[in-house]
């Protein structure tokens, strides 16, 4: 899966837990990707209870809590940085190849 198109980034909200990792202590999936906009790494975390939140990281800043995040508002962003999450995907897409 790549995005593509916005309606894409909603299809990988929906499909999340096949791309993302899972924390068995948090119990969440989650998967981490370049923010080339703040220069760090921001981590998309979704619960068992499917509730989403998003949390950044980088030199020189790391958000203070999670910040929990609507569906809508999550494609929204996942549709801005789709270079980068795209990076992600393809890599998932190669690892599950070999």
């Amino acid at each position: 899966m790549i995005i593509k198109r916005k309606r894409d980034a909603e299809e990988l909200l929906s499909n999340f837990e096949i791309v993302a990792h899972y924390d068995k202590e948090g119990n969440k999936h989650y998967i981490v990707f370049e923010d080339f906009v703040r220069n760090g790494q921001c981590t998309i975390m979704k619960y068992d209870d499917t509730s989403f939140s998003i949390h950044g990281k980088g030199e020189g800043y790391c958000d203070e809590y999670e910040q929990f995040i609507s569906k809508d508002e999550l494609a929204s962003y996942l549709w801005k940085h789709r270079k980068a999450v795209n990076q992600l995907l393809r890599s998932v897409q190669k690892e599950s190849v070999s």
